[in-house]
């Protein structure tokens, strides 16, 4: 076998891989609280426009359009450290950081507002930029490191059902640790959250970059093969053709109808807890506690399953459709006990889905490489994320548009019953109905087969790609 099949070949101890996956972790324990308590907290506690609101998160969105791709762009070419550090683990290293303490600043807003509202929505504008820079730097770099790290195909779903159990604990206690500090009607409660997830971040961020560092095989080949290629194609005309790859921008509607459900339900809960169930925030630990058990015990079970139906679009359609048909029950839920136990059946469709989506992202990639006669996995992995957030542009236009039209007041504790349904369009009703969709025209036009992969693979190693 030549060496480059080896290459392919090679596979991560333990520690390794549990190292890398902690990645998954991070991302879902900060973005699960950002998307529960931010918006919550602007609009209930600060008061700010719900409209401004709106507003600012859909500018930042924009500046995703901006920043999400161009970066995943210059992540993508060697530098002076490439050889020495890495392709990667560089970016990963000086971004974690930074990223972890600006979700404190997410929760200090001018604690007077003598313009309006202005003041408040030009500061959280910042943050939210700078937060957001910091994220893309790592996240993109982190994911992208994936199918050029893990190229053997049964350990890239070993280590996908890693990251799906690393990632499902983060996104849990993400929802579950802020609760503990909380207290609806006090600001600095919030305060006292974001310094302790700050912290975490900080710690686990640490843990991480071991995972995260290239084997001097993968850095010399890389930069090899960056010099055999030659001219590089500018960032416009990679851009272009990436929007041109089927079954790639198929797969990104899937991630964007799933962030909308994920988004939305998460977004909706401390609403749904505060006014429709009259409960205390820690109420969410009890809601989760079923998604929770679910979840992390059938990834076992799911990443077997995958390894035997060996058809990653199968198994990611059925998580799809288990996942949104789970979220509509919610809609008639009237009680603690009753919307704990719809989550553990969400929790059964997010497993299936936590498990496989790397996987797939990487056939998807592993055909674009073949494609494009090069590796640009970080331009790839930013433009997902860039079209990723328009979820969130969707979803904060969501919530605005329901709490006008049904006069939702954050003044109250006693809201309108009219203003209750709202609540409950936006927690299941809405986000139900587009991951259904998604996955439905996903699962129609999307053709990368277990054939067509094998196809792609031998490709691969043909071209020393």
């Amino acid at each position: 076998m030549s060496k480059d099949e080896e290459l392919k070949h090679e596979t991560h101890g333990f520690l390794e891989i549990n190292s890398y996956s902690l990645s998954q972790g991070l991302i879902n324990f900060n973005t699960g609280a950002f998307g529960a308590y931010v918006f919550f907290f602007y609009e209930t506690e600060v008061l700010l426009n719900v409209v401004l609101l709106a507003i600012v998160f859909s500018i930042y969105s924009v500046w995703d359009a901006i920043n999400d791709p161009l970066l995943g762009s210059l992540m993508d070419r060697p530098y002076r450290f490439t050889r020495k550090w890495g392709r990667r683990f560089p970016f990963v290293a000086m971004a974690i950081f930074p990223w972890g303490i600006l979700y404190i600043f997410l929760f200090t807003p001018p604690a007077a507002d003598v313009m309006g509202g202005w003041s408040i929505f030009i500061y959280l504008l910042i943050i939210l930029i700078a937060y957001d820079m910091f994220y893309t730097i790592w996240d993109v770099s982190s994911e992208a490191l994936f199918p050029f790290k893990f190229r053997d195909y049964k350990e890239r779903r070993k280590v996908s059902g890693t990251k799906a159990f690393w990632g499902i604990i983060g996104l849990v206690l993400g929802m579950v640790v802020p609760p503990l500090f909380v207290e609806y009607g006090n600001k600095q409660s919030y305060i006292t959250q974001a310094i302790i997830l700050g912290i975490i971040a900080v710690i686990v961020g640490a843990l991480m970059l071991p995972g995260h560092v290239e084997s001097k095989e993968i850095i010399e080949e890389y930069l090899t093969t960056w010099e055999m290629r030659g001219k590089r194609v500018s960032f416009i005309k990679a851009l272009a053709e990436t929007l041109k790859k089927k079954n790639f921008l198929l797969l990104i509607l899937l991630h964007f109808t799933y962030t909308i459900l994920t988004g939305l339900l998460i977004a909706s809960l401390n609403y749904f807890i505060r006014y429709n169930l009259r409960e205390d925030p820690d109420v969410f630990l009890i809601i989760m506690l079923g998604y929770i058990i679910v979840s992390l015990s059938t990834i076992p079970l799911w990443i077997k399953v995958s390894h035997k139906i060996n058809d990653n679009r199968k198994m990611t359609f059925i998580g799809s459709i288990a996942m949104a048909l789970a979220t509509l029950p919610l809609f008639f839920a009237n009680s603690v006990l009753i919307a704990a136990f719809i989550g553990a059946f969400i929790g059964l469709g997010g497993g299936i889905y936590f498990v496989m989506q790397d996987a797939i992202f990487a056939d998807v990639l592993d055909e674009n490489v073949v494609l494009d006669g090069e590796r640009r996995e970080g331009t790839y992995f930013g433009v997902k994320f860039f079209l990723g957030r328009f979820a969130g542009v969707f979803q904060s236009f969501v919530l605005a548009f329901i709490h006008v039209t049904t006069g939702f007041n954050p003044e109250v504790e006693e809201q309108t019953p009219l203003a209750l349904l709202g609540i409950r369009m936006h927690l299941a009703l809405i986000p139900a109905v587009a991951l259904l969709l998604g996955a439905i025209i996903f699962y129609k036009w999307y053709d990368l087969t277990p054939d067509k992969i094998k196809s792609i693979r031998a490709e691969l190693i043909e071209s020393k790609l």
